[in-house]
Order: structure tokens, then sequence, then C-alpha cells
């Protein structure tokens, strides 16, 4: 018994033992929660870190496919052109409807105003979900911009109790964030390995039809 207790304590020592494999992977989640927040930092490049976070971490953490670095920057710079126009039109329109909540907060107090800012408010909550979609949908395909919002808007409402899932989680995490900053070095890359167990399967069910470009290699087989 003693000796089998001893086998089993160098085994998870070992380099390739449990010990290294999960100590490797979230030295992998402080490293790429880094890059995310550099990736970030130009503003308009928001959406290409997002999608790279999401890609490095599915296929480099989750599949153990190639270095995180090496997942994160490929993707970062194949996902940066065309994630500039989602990244516009979803910080654009939550951008307006955050305008116009204040707007209406300050000038009115109306059972109208009440209802636009209801509205508005409604109408960030469902571009922030669907915004969960969209960017991990870009890691995976290549397609047209409408397209992708398409998908995601389709995706939002198709799987909506996954959907009110991953709102709750990111904005716990968001809350987090806010309260305790030295949170960045872990939790963006956490969250996305938690989020990718939930959206990978459902992005495998809406790929693309054949004619499309799947992109990296296809995904996570």
């Amino acid at each position: 018994m003693k000796k089998s207790k001893e086998n089993s304590g160098k085994k998870m020592f070992a380099y390739d033992g449990n010990f290294y494999t999960y100590t490797g992977k979230i030295f992998d989640l402080l490293v790429v929660s880094v890059y995310w927040l550099l990736g970030c930092i130009p503003v308009v490049t928001i959406g290409a870190s997002f999608s790279a976070l999401y890609a490095a971490v599915t296929k480099s953490v989750r599949y153990d496919r190639d270095t995180i670095s090496s997942q994160f920057w490929k993707a970062y710079k194949q996902n940066l052109i065309p994630s500039i126009p989602l990244t516009l039109i979803y910080g654009g329109v939550i951008f307006i409807m955050l305008l116009n909540i204040g707007i209406l907060d300050a000038k009115t107090d109306s059972l109208w105003g009440l209802f636009f800012i209801v509205l508005y408010a409604l109408t960030i909550l469902f571009f922030i979900i669907s915004a969960c979609y969209v960017f991990p949908a870009l890691s995976r395909f290549a397609m047209p911009a409408g397209w992708f919002v398409k998908l995601s808007f389709y995706m939002t409402v198709r799987h909506l109790p996954i959907s009110i899932l991953l709102f709750a989680m990111f904005a716990v995490s968001y809350l987090a964030l806010l309260n305790q900053p030295a949170f960045f070095l872990i939790i963006p890359g956490a969250v996305t390995w938690v989020a990718s167990s939930m959206i990978e399967p459902l992005l495998d069910r809406h790929m693309p039809k054949e004619g499309d470009k799947e992109k990296n290699e296809g995904g996570t087989e």
C-alpha cells in the first residue's frame, strides 16, 4: 500500500503528471489574460483580442494544440481586419443606446421616457449577449460581417438558457474586476475556458455549409 502511494506521488509530480499539467494550464491562463489586455489597448482591436483569447484558450489550453502565445497572436493577426467592422457595430450600438439613456434620464421623467430607457437597456443587454457568440464565431469561421451578426443574434435567441448563463458569468466577472483589478491576471482566461465548453458545441451545430470556409484548421477536432 505504501509503495502504491509513493508511485502515485511520483506519477503526479512527473513531467507529464497532473501537477505539471494543471499548473501549466493555469500559467497559460495568466499569460493569455495579459495578452488579451494588451490586445484591447488600441480600443478598435477589442474584437480581435476577444476572438484571439477565445481561440487560444480553446485550442491551446483545452485541446493542447500548440503554445498559448502562438495561438493567441496567430488568431489576433488573422482576425484583426475582419473584427473591426464587428467591433464598430457592437460598440457603436451600445454607445448610442447608453447616450440615449443618459439624455432621457436627464431630460424627461414621463412614462414614455421610462419606456424608451427600458427599451434601450434591453437592446444593450441583447447586444452584449450576442457579442458572447460573435467573436468566438469569428475565431472559427470566415464569413462576411453581416453573417456573423445574424448568426450571433440567432444563437442568442435559439440558445437562450445558455445565453443568460453566459451573460450572468460575464457580469459577475466584470463586477469582480471592478472590485479587484488584480483579477485581470486570471479572470479573462479562466472565464473564457468555462465559456468555451458551452459555446464550442453550439458553434459546431451552426458550422457554415459547404462552400463557406472554416478558419484555423477546422475548429477543435
